[in-house]
């Protein structure tokens, strides 16, 4: 079993993608597109973290729909445009705001919304968060896990820990770095 995590996939919702230039003509090809590539990583067994933003614009029985097509058991932390329909979904647990979890070793902290600071922060703990849309810098411990991000697709920890190996410290990182001496 592989545990995965994507955020802001916003199936039915037509205006993101012209505002997040997305290469798709409609909502039923984003939409198809965003299954497919889910589906092509994803196993039955593996667990998905949805950070947020799942939906916006389809009715509930769509909704369901595109859920019950998704691969794994499914996990939501709740973003700004997951309203009841969506929240009412069978996740594997209900949706909450911030959970901290452990996956392959790494010590987590999950959010819909980039944090600054969060329990564990400038140590071993990392943040994944969406909502940004490629518009926040990761820093060497957060990540935006968006599929805007991330080729539309959700991903692993191991993606993540080369993506961030790359990431130079932010100033806070730098300064804390320094401060603990």
């Amino acid at each position: 079993m592989a545990t995965w995590f994507t955020a802001d996939t916003h199936f039915g919702h037509g205006g993101i993608i012209r505002m997040c230039e997305r290469p798709f003509h409609n909502v039923i090809e984003m939409d198809e597109a965003l299954i497919c590539a889910w589906n092509a990583r994803v196993r039955p067994g593996d667990h998905v973290w949805h950070l947020g933003d799942f939906a916006l614009g389809h009715d509930a029985d769509t909704l369901r729909e595109i859920f019950d097509r998704l691969y794994g058991t499914k996990f939501l932390i709740k973003g700004n445009h997951d309203c009841e329909k969506v929240t009412t979904l069978p996740w594997a647990r209900p949706p909450e705001k911030l959970v901290e979890v452990a996956v392959d070793a790494a010590r987590l902290v999950l959010c819909h919304y980039p944090m600054r600071a969060w329990r564990g922060s400038l140590g071993r703990t990392l943040h994944l968060h969406g909502h940004t849309h490629r518009l926040v810098p990761d820093t060497k411990g957060s990540c935006d896990v968006g599929v805007d991000s991330w080729g539309y697709a959700p991903v692993r920890i191991a993606d993540i820990r080369a993506r961030l190996a790359g990431v130079t410290l932010d100033v806070e990182e730098r300064r804390e770095i320094r401060r603990r001496g």
